[in-house]
């Protein structure tokens, strides 16, 4: 039996009080969230965190800022999982396997209308995390296309260390989401034969941004080399990236589509969800497939992954992919759609209720975010653009990444995110940048610093000291002149907005402000941080920190 069924086969027996019955019930549903994935979803026995921090129930004592990483669940969404969990494990006489394959369904019918795709054609193919997605995005390219393939991935330096490996058709952990155990980096059966693998990054050897010009050039000079060999390309552009940003441009995306459509296809990594839903369906009726995720700006529970196929993929011209193809290790038959019939008959017909839940929570945090009027939600996050990268250039020990100027306008309506929502930061120290000591940065602020420690904010009644705040983890990458250097990220997510409107902030004003007082206490509470790790390493002490525990 599978951990997930052992979970489901406790179902809640009846209790003599509605304390118990909702104890029980709990502990179900927290089972749940954290299964149906790899070791990323796997708690940390101490504090009950996975490795980013996050636990499967809600942590509202926390200032969230982490969505360009991994949020823990809300409590708005943990109570509607809650609910529809009691409610499918109430349902007699079914199999349990038939009502979650039926709740699925409904899940796909309901995305496709919050994204305003209903009525499309558009397929969706669920897995448990976008790195997932990327395999199945790279079967499906190999099956339309044929082989030998190469995956030419944009923005390899701000993407999930996993794409290494799926780029080439390569198991990216040790264990995979159906709970098989197999060696990191080594081939999956049927996926990898004839295909290669080029790493395009966003800021090159001396730490400058490059232009969009030079990443057009070199996107286009790559696919045109590929084809002239005789390869077939699966191009993976980047919108957006770690640090929110976008390549190659939409002008570059259009000419390769022009020229080569019968041996390239396109893919755009949207799965931070930074992207307005007029370029999603912008994309999809260019024929490019979408990888999306609702656990990063949405904010719902990590994993949660799918992919968007355009419509003639469903209409029976797409590709039938009817012959094994060595992903059974990552997929199960509920996950693709049902004009897949044919792949779906060779898969495992046992659901995956975990994925299932994370996506419902994401999608309650989908409408409680699209309730929202859209002037209030652009002029939120135009005022934080404009304010958070002040707030961290004051501290004067912070040092802003900005993307890179966009030369072409945006062919499509971005919406609001045509503002940044996540602000990358390096941390200056000495001569040079935090590297491995911006990760003590990272997990010192997530917890709370031990008594005595300096707290110059004590006088003004705020212990920096004790407030958990959780914000995106450091990505390595070269900084300004070549040194080696960590960007911490503090990131806007769609929980930032209607929570904020909860709390009574109907003006865009009113919302903005009662933001950047949060994000004011995190800069802060880092740059004490990175302070004493200064003033330790000038002293020849040990640069650590010990915190107390949090949830």
């Amino acid at each position: 039996m599978s951990a997930q069924r052992a979970i489901l086969a406790r179902r809640v027996p009846p209790s003599d009080s509605p304390e118990s019955a909702a104890q029980d019930l709990s502990g179900v549903l927290c089972g749940l969230l954290t299964s149906g994935g790899d070791d990323r979803l796997a708690a940390e026995p101490q504090s009950g965190a996975n490795g980013y921090g996050c636990v499967p129930y809600p942590a509202d004592d926390r200032y969230a800022f982490s969505s360009s990483t991994a949020s823990s669940i809300s409590a708005e969404a943990y109570a509607h999982v809650s609910h529809l969990l009691a409610e499918t494990l109430a349902e007699g006489g079914k199999s349990m396997d038939a009502v979650l394959r039926g709740r699925v369904e409904r899940l796909r019918a309901e995305l496709t209308g919050i994204l305003g795709l209903a009525g499309t054609g558009v397929g969706i193919v669920f897995s448990p995390s976008g790195t997932d997605a990327q395999l199945h995005a790279l079967f499906l390219a190999g099956r339309r296309l044929g082989k030998p393939l190469t995956t030419i991935t944009v923005g390899a330096d701000q993407t999930g260390s996993g794409t290494a490996f799926t780029g080439k058709g390569q198991h990216f952990s040790a264990r995979t989401a159906r709970n098989r155990s197999v060696a990191k980096g080594a081939p999956i059966a049927g996926l990898s034969e004839g295909v290669a693998a080029l790493a395009l990054p966003l800021i090159d050897a001396s730490g400058r941004a490059r232009s969009e010009s030079e990443i057009d050039a070199e996107v286009f000079e790559a696919v045109e080399g590929d084809v002239r060999r005789g390869r077939k390309v699966l191009l993976q552009a980047m919108n957006a990236s770690k640090f929110g940003w976008r390549a190659p441009s939409d002008r570059c995306l259009d000419a390769i589509r022009e020229r080569w459509p019968e041996a390239v296809q396109i893919v755009i990594d949207a799965c931070q969800m930074r992207l307005g839903r007029q370029r999603i369906k912008a994309y999809l009726a260019r024929g490019f497939i979408v990888l999306l995720t609702g656990s990063k700006f949405f904010t719902g529970p990590a994993f949660s992954g799918a992919l968007l196929l355009p419509a003639r993929w469903c209409d029976g011209t797409g590709p039938a992919a009817t012959d094994g193809f060595g992903l059974e290790d990552y997929a199960r038959q509920s996950d693709y759609p049902p004009c897949f019939a044919a792949l779906r008959a060779r898969l495992d017909a046992a659901p995956n209720p975990g994925q299932w839940l994370r996506w419902e929570a994401a999608l309650q945090e989908m409408r409680r975010y699209y309730a929202l009027p859209l002037v209030y939600r652009q002029g939120v996050l135009a005022r934080l653009a404009e304010e958070i990268p002040a707030l961290l250039r004051g501290s004067g020990r912070f040092e802003v990444l900005t993307a890179p100027p966009i030369a072409s306008p945006p062919a499509f309506d971005d919406e609001e995110m045509s503002s940044p929502t996540i602000f990358p930061f390096l941390i200056k120290s000495g001569g040079g940048y935090l590297v491995d000591d911006a990760a003590r940065v990272y997990r010192a602020l997530r917890g709370k610093l031990p008594a005595g420690f300096p707290d110059d904010a004590a006088r003004e009644g705020l212990r920096l000291a004790d407030t958990v705040c959780h914000i995106g983890q450091p990505v390595k990458i070269p900084a300004p002149g070549g040194a080696p250097a960590a960007a911490l990220r503090i990131c806007i997510g769609a929980r930032t907005l209607s929570q904020a409107w909860s709390e009574g902030h109907r003006s865009a004003g009113d919302c903005a402000g009662t933001i950047l007082e949060r994000i004011r206490t995190v800069v802060r509470k880092a740059d004490l941080i990175a302070g004493h790790l200064d003033q330790s390493a000038a002293s020849g002490a040990p640069r650590s920190i010990t915190t107390g525990r949090t949830a």
